[in-house]
């Protein structure tokens, strides 16, 4: 029992540095592009941000996931664990609508000043693929929601 806490605090405080580390990336690509310099970086910090939150994410489902076992869980533990689910399911819903609206709007104002073609591309894309992701978890909860009510 103990030693699942230590590991659970170790994976809470890894999922942390892996926060910190994507938001300093993230500082570090606005840095970039409002002082104009360096825009060859911005590419390899964009992929580090994004390498670093899917890591943190991870990390933090390590985190809830460990010491449960299958043969001492009752019915409110599995009560518990479809309602956090079902949390970080909206919650990387939404952070998928946001994070897609703010690489779009920055694509677009970068295509409003001149020498950012391949980032205004990089950016375009990522906003592209996070919006059919998004649209894609929202057909899957249509067809789960449907599927449910024929069922019933």
């Amino acid at each position: 029992m103990k030693k699942n806490k230590k590991r659970k605090i170790k994976y809470y405080f890894a999922a942390c540095f892996f926060t910190f580390l994507a938001l300093l990336e993230l500082v570090l690509i606005s840095l970039e592009v409002l002082q104009h310099r360096r825009q060859t970086d911005i590419p390899k910090n964009i992929i580090y941000a994004v390498f670093a939150i899917s890591f943190a994410f991870y990390l933090y489902y390590k985190a809830k996931t460990v010491g449960t076992d299958k043969d001492d869980e009752d019915e409110r533990d599995e009560f518990i664990a479809v309602k956090t689910d079902h949390q970080m399911y909206k919650i990387a819903n939404r952070l998928i609508y946001i994070l897609s609206l703010v690489f779009l709007t920055s694509a677009a104002f970068m295509y409003e000043a001149q020498g950012f073609t391949i980032l205004v591309i990089i950016l375009t894309t990522i906003a592209a693929t996070l919006s059919v992701l998004w649209n894609l978890l929202l057909l899957i909860e249509m067809i789960i929601g449907i599927t449910n009510e024929l069922r019933n």
